[in-house]
């Protein structure tokens, strides 16, 4: 049976302007014409990990304005289950991504629903797994992590300080090796690091359990593939994988999503993971 994974998180509507390189600080550089995408790491997290099979709840929350509908059409067309998303009276929060020709990116987040996420105590019953991120309020994390009995991921992005309460019952930290270094390598639970086209490792008790290396491919947009990685992770755990092969499974789901413009587009399914990882 495929697994129950429930998403608190972010929902924005991203804003892309692709560029021939990205501006330095105090710098103006001509890009080409702007483009609107679905994403927000919680969203993203959300599609990811249904279009590898799980059953997705999203939590979130959005304006009632155009952007918002846009996001929850899209979040619907990938069979995610949006009973708890809330319509609010500000707007939709927006992401400006300036991407250039390498694939290389910068994000401004502009704040607006995404801080008046809350969550329904109850929701979590029958769930198998519940992934959270750092683009909602604090508080709703930590009522996530009191109300939460299940495996719970936490993808520590962007960096800011980690309450006790909720360090003390995360059971896997997902972070990239930027972010890693500024926590200051956390030791509780499955910590994964994941570097780009580098190496994905795992660490349990400050010991790697567990590599990966990305397969190479000729990525187009590198938006939205750490929350790939972070769906294909959990989605296999909670499959009944074990550390190692879900790390294979998460690096090689992220490498594939690189192949497409925007978050949520290029995101694979299951079964073109399972072709990708059978001709490597």
């Amino acid at each position: 049976m495929s697994p129950h994974i429930a998403v608190v998180g972010s929902i924005n509507a991203d804003l892309f302007v692709r560029m021939p390189r990205l501006p330095g600080r105090g710098e103006t550089v001509a890009g080409g014409e702007p483009e609107w995408f679905p994403g927000g790491k919680g969203a993203n997290q959300a599609v990811a990990a249904a279009r590898l099979g799980a059953r997705v709840s999203m939590h979130g929350a959005v304006g009632n304005d155009a952007p918002g509908e846009m996001v929850l059409q899209n979040l619907a067309a990938a069979h995610v289950d949006l009973t708890h998303v809330r319509k609010v009276e500000i707007p939709t929060s927006v992401a400006l991504v300036l991407v250039e020709e390498t694939g290389e990116n910068q994000i401004v987040i502009a704040r607006g629903a995404n801080d008046m996420v809350h969550v329904d105590d109850q929701a979590f019953e029958h769930i198998d797994a519940v992934i959270i991120q750092h683009e909602i309020p604090e508080a709703a994390l930590l009522q996530v992590a009191a109300a939460c009995s299940s495996l719970l991921c936490l993808n520590g992005a962007p960096v800011r300080e980690i309450p006790d309460e909720l360090r003390n019952r995360v059971d896997v930290l997902i972070v990239n090796e930027h972010e890693f270094e500024s926590y200051g390598r956390p030791t509780r639970g499955v910590v994964v690091v994941t570097a780009g086209a580098g190496e994905a490792v795992a660490y349990q008790d400050g010991v790697a359990i567990a590599r990966a290396t990305p397969p190479r491919v000729n990525a187009v947009d590198t938006v939205g593939a750490g929350d790939t990685f972070v769906g294909a992770f959990v989605v296999a755990l909670t499959s009944g994988l074990d550390v190692q092969s879900s790390l294979t499974r998460a690096v090689f789901a992220a490498s594939l999503s690189t192949l497409s413009h925007g978050a949520q587009s290029g995101m694979p399914t299951a079964q073109e993971v399972d072709e990708f990882l059978g001709v490597q």
